[in-house]
């Protein structure tokens, strides 16, 4: 029997009603064709209306299913069938709609989540199922069915982890907390694992230990106890309910109860730098002592901070190496020699920060080919700065364009003459339509006649053209669907390929445009202004958050897209909660790609709250 996750009864209910057209797109395999539709059945299958005297013939047979996650981007899920044998052509029925050509398409708006194949409950209350049933009739009146049950609810979702509690570690015991969930069906338990490796070690080992009790629902604490000094340890949470269990947490905070060694935490910091923090592991400290090694370097010998006494608990290592990773271990001196050292602790020395424009941005909605930009929220990129009609046609024409002509009136009824007024020679523009182009201002022209209209003459300096071809890049019909699209003009001297660094060193995740792998992003909100929450986009990656969707019920939640691979995930950008991912399956392809779904897997892993400093 085969278990798949669907939203509550009132959901599919809801769904049925507003059931999209079919999209009648044919999708040929050999004599296999496969359709979606997700409703309910009512009342029973219609009996074989007929039976073959062709002994030759394949027996029709009707399987039902759903592909990889079930989910497609925005909670859009797909029933499907694979039809074999009998004699073609087919017609399926579902539920108690008309039968429908097998080839057909149709969908359904589904919640995403699937339940484990076996789901464990922490109560033996029974689950409520319900059952898709569709049936299948070939050319010569041969009917076959087939079922799918489905449970009207879903496991909890992700567990947002907390950290090891201050003071909390002592006799051999850690304390630990995390964030309860509240969404979807009532949590009745959780679980905890925990890795341990040596304080020395630069990995962790690949088993996890599951911790053998189950923590009441109402719980967000727990006391791990009965710890090897000699060890460290790292902990995920998940939740549990009627109908599974939930996914496993990014992992807590590296934890331990070494005697006597310091509890060391490392973070990025500005401008080649790594800022030290760390909790004495016993008094009678005379100073304080690091060493550091690069990715690839071995330790360093053991440096003095300067200074430094019994009450000192933090410093900063400065002269590293912009954007490179570094390990640091810290031990105290007293008055018998060095105590032991620290667990490894390790950070990214930071980029010098940015500071973004403090200029006005301008906001268009009409893109004027031929009228020179006479109305109210228009402007025009020029491919002649002597001619007012020479509006650019294609991207290519934007690309060399020799002037841009704005009107001083912008979108939704906006005065930007004062801001205009204020441009100079050299000052940088970039305009953002989905993808961009970077200039830089190169003459101050004179100002058109009749309406209040100003031009610049113009130079590219890069440009982003949403991966056009040529042949788009030159054609004014693919130019036209962006023609009346909101635009605007930012005033950063950086073009959007070089993302803005804030003051911890971090590269700031920007709105609509792709980054490059390889780098630490912290994401931002819906007006653009960075979070606590940073992330580690893996090198393969091209990540690009194209907005924000606010759910008026719940959290925000935003899609980030990998558009080297056309996959995505949704995260939270003021939790850093995964909300969930959809990989790519390429064309006749049966599975993701094992290379992506690991990006994605080590992307999860990497979300952690840094605040701002």
């Amino acid at each position: 029997m085969r278990l798949i996750a669907v939203p509550a009864l009132i959901e599919l209910m809801r769904a049925r009603r507003n059931a999209p057209e079919a999209r009648r797109t044919p999708w040929f395999a050999a004599a296999t064709a496969i359709a979606a539709l997700a409703v309910l059945f009512c009342g029973s299958a219609p009996e074989s209306s007929g039976d073959s005297d062709i002994g030759e013939v394949e027996p029709l047979t009707l399987q039902l299913w759903i592909a990889g996650t079930g989910c497609i981007e925005t909670s859009l899920a797909e029933l499907n069938w694979n039809i074999s044998g009998g004699v073609p052509p087919y017609t399926v029925a579902v539920g108690d709609g008309q039968p429908v050509a097998a080839w057909l398409r149709w969908s359904l708006v589904v919640n995403c989540g699937l339940l484990p194949t076996d789901p464990q409950p922490c109560d033996p209350e029974p689950k409520s199922h319900q059952t898709l049933r569709a049936v299948l009739t070939d050319s010569r009146g041969v009917s076959v069915e087939d079922e799918l049950h489905v449970a009207v609810a879903e496991p909890p979702r992700w567990t947002a982890p907390g950290a090891v509690l201050p003071g909390a570690s002592a006799d051999s015991a850690v304390r630990l907390r995390w964030t309860a969930v509240t969404e979807g069906s009532a949590v009745c338990a959780y679980k905890l694992r925990y890795q341990a490796t040596d304080w020395d070690a630069d990995s962790w080992p690949d088993a996890w230990t599951l911790i053998d009790e189950t923590i009441g629902g109402g719980a967000t604490e727990y006391l791990h106890g009965g710890l090897d000094p000699d060890r460290r340890y790292r902990y995920q949470v998940r939740a549990l309910n009627n109908l599974g269990a939930g996914e496993w947490s990014r992992a807590f905070p590296e934890a331990g109860v070494r005697p006597n060694a310091p509890a060391l935490s490392a973070s990025t910091a500005a401008s080649g730098s790594v800022a030290l923090s760390w909790v004495a592991g016993a008094a009678g400290a005379l100073r304080w002592e690091y060493r550091q090694r690069s990715a690839d370097g071995s330790w360093s010998d053991w440096t003095a901070i300067a200074g430094s006494d019994a009450s000192t608990a933090a410093h900063a290592v400065t002269g590293l190496t912009e954007d490179a990773r570094y390990r640091f271990q810290l031990r105290a001196v007293g008055a018998g020699g060095p105590g032991p050292a620290s667990a490894t602790a390790a950070a990214v020395a930071g980029l010098t920060p940015t500071m973004p424009s403090d200029r006005e941005s301008l906001a268009y909605d009409d893109l004027d080919s031929g009228g020179g930009a006479m109305a109210r929220g228009s402007y025009a990129f020029l491919t002649d700065a002597d001619d007012l009609t020479s509006g650019a046609t294609t991207f290519a024409e934007v690309s060399g364009a020799e002037a841009l002509l704005f009107n001083t009136g912008g979108y939704g009824g906006r005065d930007y003459a004062d801001a205009l007024a204020t441009v100079k020679v050299g000052d940088r523009i970039t305009w953002f339509v989905g993808c961009w182009y970077h200039y830089h201002v190169t003459e101050i022209l004179a100002d058109p006649p009749a309406r209040a209209r100003k031009l610049f003459r113009i130079a590219l300096e890069a440009e982003d053209p949403c991966g056009a071809t040529a042949a788009q890049r030159s054609d004014p019909t693919y130019f036209d669907e962006w023609r009346d699209r909101y635009a605007v003009f930012g005033w950063d001297d950086r073009p959007p390929s070089e993302p803005k660094i804030g003051p911890d060193g971090v590269r700031i995740m920007p709105a609509r445009y792709a980054v490059e792998g390889g780098h630490t992003y912290r994401l931002t909100n819906m007006w653009g202004r960075p979070t606590s929450i940073v992330i580690d986009v893996p090198a393969g990656m091209r990540l690009i958050d194209p907005g924000h969707v606010v759910i008026s019920h719940g959290p925000t939640r935003n899609r980030y897209v990998d558009r080297a691979s056309g996959s995505s995930i949704r995260l939270d950008p003021y939790t850093g909660q995964h909300i969930d991912s959809h990989i790519k399956t390429p064309e006749g392809e049966t599975e993701p790609p094992v290379d992506v779904a690991a990006r994605f897997e080590a992307l999860i892993a990497s979300i952690r709250e840094a605040p701002l400093p």
